[in-house]
């Protein structure tokens, strides 16, 4: 009878030398982790208290099998699964990734407390609640957070999502897991295709079915709206600032227009910004706002923005420019820039799309 085999337990756990191992697992096979066995409240009760004493003694292996044999059972002692889970990974991994018994406290704990295997297990488990992911993320471990992301059944908050996409910035590999959640929403992706590469802008436009001009002018038009909520106001730049033209520059920049030499005016603008040729191509020329606030951070006055815009745009007579709705507007904006916060602004660009 069951009760029998708790009973000799009881007796090995107050014994003062270690049973044999082979005569254990027999034993513990027989009382509660055979197929088809079923643990009452009492009965996990006081199996729980026994094992608690046994297997703290007891070789490795033994724990693993306990381990392994506990962990998708529900009516396994609780304290014994929490001690199990706290074992070297060896022991703990399958408790950690698949036990219900475990509570987010005690995962969290769990995470925070333990090595990189640890929290690697509580990723697999088939859900993972958003308290839990962000004690994960917390961790800055990126390998860890990778296979967080690649979890359909982890729940992670919003805040925690915008979290790691700021990451991404500098750890390229939480890019494209991040990027196929289901739960990231376009604005997050939006502000990701700012610096993820090629490949990755395809999959962006693909998966919210829009087109590369129009990522582009969302891009742009997200920095814009960071700039009005001020989020750059209260941030210190340390960057040096790029080298603005001297007025003879700024003539030769309008020069080179003015003669369709186009590819000779964006290398020197892009000298003078310190922004690569790709990342200007995309977030740069398609805006008239961002124009505006990298012409002004490099000292260009209002004509010779005017006049710039005018060009890219495809607006040969400047005089008829003038009298479009666009020249009013991007006069009264560029006028609106102070130069310390277009420096401000330039610099983050260049953070992710700089030289």
């Amino acid at each position: 009878m069951q009760t029998d085999h708790l009973e000799q337990l009881q007796e090995m756990a107050g014994a003062r030398n270690r049973p044999e191992k082979e005569d254990l697992v027999r034993t513990l096979s027989a009382a509660c982790l055979a197929p088809g066995k079923k643990l009452g409240a009492t009965e996990s009760a006081l199996l729980g208290d026994i094992l608690r004493q046994l297997v703290r003694d007891v070789e490795m292996p033994v724990r693993r099998a306990l381990a392994k044999q506990l962990a998708e059972r529900d009516d396994a002692p609780q304290e014994l699964i929490v001690l199990l889970a706290n074992d070297v990974i060896d022991v703990a991994y399958p408790v950690l990734a698949k036990s219900t018994l475990l509570e987010d406290d005690e995962l969290v704990g769990i995470v925070t407390r333990h090595a990189k295997q640890h929290a690697m297990a509580v990723t697999h488990r088939p859900t993972v609640s958003p308290l839990v992911s962000d004690a994960i993320v917390k961790t800055g471990d990126a390998d860890v957070v990778v296979s967080l992301l690649r979890n359909d059944g982890a729940q992670i908050h919003k805040e925690t999502l915008e979290t790691i996409a700021e990451q991404s910035k500098d750890i390229e590999a939480l890019q494209s897991p991040l990027l196929s959640r289901k739960d990231l929403n376009l604005d997050m992706a939006i502000k990701m295709a700012d610096w993820v590469g090629e490949s990755l802008r395809r999959f962006i436009g693909n998966r919210f079915e829009i087109s590369e001009n129009q990522l582009n002018k969302a891009v742009s038009d997200a920095v814009l709206e960071a700039i009005d909520d001020d989020i750059f106001g209260e941030m210190e730049w340390s960057a040096a600032e790029p080298e603005g033209p001297t007025e003879g520059q700024a003539v030769g920049l309008l020069d080179a227009l003015s003669h369709d030499n186009i590819a000779l005016f964006k290398r020197t603008f892009e000298t003078h910004t310190a922004l690569t040729s790709p990342w200007a191509e995309r977030s740069l020329y398609p805006s008239p706002e961002a124009l505006a606030i990298a012409s002004r951070a490099i000292g260009l006055d209002c004509e010779t923005y005017t006049r710039i815009l005018c060009h890219l745009h495809s607006m040969e007579i400047f005089s008829a420019f003038q009298s479009e709705p666009l020249y009013a507007r991007m006069v009264q904006y560029f006028d609106s820039l102070s130069g310390e916060s277009a420096s401000a602004v330039l610099e983050s660009w260049q953070e992710v799309g700089g030289k």
